[in-house]
């Protein structure tokens, strides 16, 4: 099953849980609800704002709601470091610089270097390749777990 697919699905399960339609869910989180429909026809994956704001809303894990897990579980809402801070520990964590980086992932440089110094964020699809480049959780990528 692929990302999108997962992601709309387990949106449509954790709404059915609280008993929420989509224009309940946009007015409680101030996303639009058509943007919400989108999410729920499969359509489009969030940005990494929305997708962080509704794990913290529905208490859950990123990765549960991307399907990356099958664990619904929580976690806590923490103030997260900014991602190009987490993304600088990953990387001197494997000992890697942009450059060897760059030489095994194959991002477009300059996106690496926009996140590195934090003028920009990945999309979450990008977030994904790194959990799997970093051999980690996307939670973990997104600060918001230890």
């Amino acid at each position: 099953m692929d990302i999108l697919t997962s992601f709309g699905e387990n949106l449509s399960d954790v709404m059915f849980d609280r008993n929420l339609t989509a224009e309940l869910l946009a007015a409680a989180v101030n996303i639009d609800r058509s943007v919400i429909y989108k999410y729920l026809r499969k359509e489009c994956l969030p940005s990494l704002e929305n997708i962080i704001v509704l794990a913290d809303y529905f208490e859950c894990s990123v990765d549960y709601l991307l399907g990356l897990t099958t664990a619904n579980g929580f976690v806590s809402k923490k103030v997260a470091q900014p991602f190009c801070e987490r993304f600088k520990e990953l990387l001197n964590s494997r000992g890697l610089t942009r450059y060897k980086f760059l030489k095994q992932i194959h991002f477009a440089k300059q996106s690496v270097d926009d996140w590195y110094n934090g003028k920009r964020v990945p999309t979450v699809e990008n977030v994904i390749k790194l959990a799997e480049f970093f051999d980690c959780r996307v939670d973990y990528i997104l600060g918001r777990e230890s």
